[in-house]
């Protein structure tokens, strides 16, 4: 027992589950889903999948698929390490004393490797972090502002993209514009 955020996971897995394939299964602390499931997915782990009961809010946008509404920084994150699904709602009334809020159990798998066409984490991040900076302003906006990309530049690759918002870009657009922005960076 002790605090997820703070324990050695690594040498917790490796001391109990040597050798063995893990699965998360958990009730997440509402407050801190987002750090935790993060936590978990960064690793590196021996984790196979997550299946973990959070609030419904957080289930929809953790598994949103990027170029959707629902879909934020968490979303892309969540993405890029493994495939989310949305299992299925909890409602208020399966707890005594109910809850105030509505909860719904959603699973990531994890694949063995990641793929290799994924950019490098910290720059994708990055990337992301930059275009759901400033979610009221167009990408070219917060990427301007957020990665102090050029704007002429920035303009030519989304209009070529047809992306106005974060929210329209899929995941094959994310790695794009992370290539293609430390590529333009390098050329500097």
């Amino acid at each position: 027992q002790g605090d997820v955020m703070t324990l050695d996971l690594a040498a917790l897995l490796k001391e109990h589950f040597a050798g063995m394939p893990v699965v998360v299964c958990a009730n997440l602390p509402y407050y801190i889903t987002s750090p935790i499931i993060m936590r978990l997915l960064e690793g590196p782990l021996p984790i196979r999948s997550l299946t973990v009961m959070v609030q419904k809010e957080a289930a929809v946008r953790i598994t949103a698929a990027p170029g959707t509404r629902e879909c934020g920084a968490i979303s892309a994150a969540v993405w890029y390490y493994s495939t989310p699904k949305l299992l299925f709602p909890v409602s208020r009334g399966s707890f005594l004393p109910a809850p105030a809020v509505d909860s719904a159990v959603i699973r990531l798998d994890l694949p063995q490797e990641l793929p290799e066409d994924l950019p490098p984490r910290e720059d994708f991040f990055a990337v992301v972090r930059a275009g759901f900076g400033q979610r009221r302003k167009t990408m070219l906006n917060s990427l301007s502002a957020g990665l102090r990309w050029e704007k002429d530049a920035t303009r030519a690759l989304l209009a070529a993209a047809g992306i106005a918002r974060a929210e329209q870009v899929t995941l094959e657009q994310w790695k794009a514009l992370t290539r293609a922005y430390f590529s333009m960076k390098k050329s500097r």
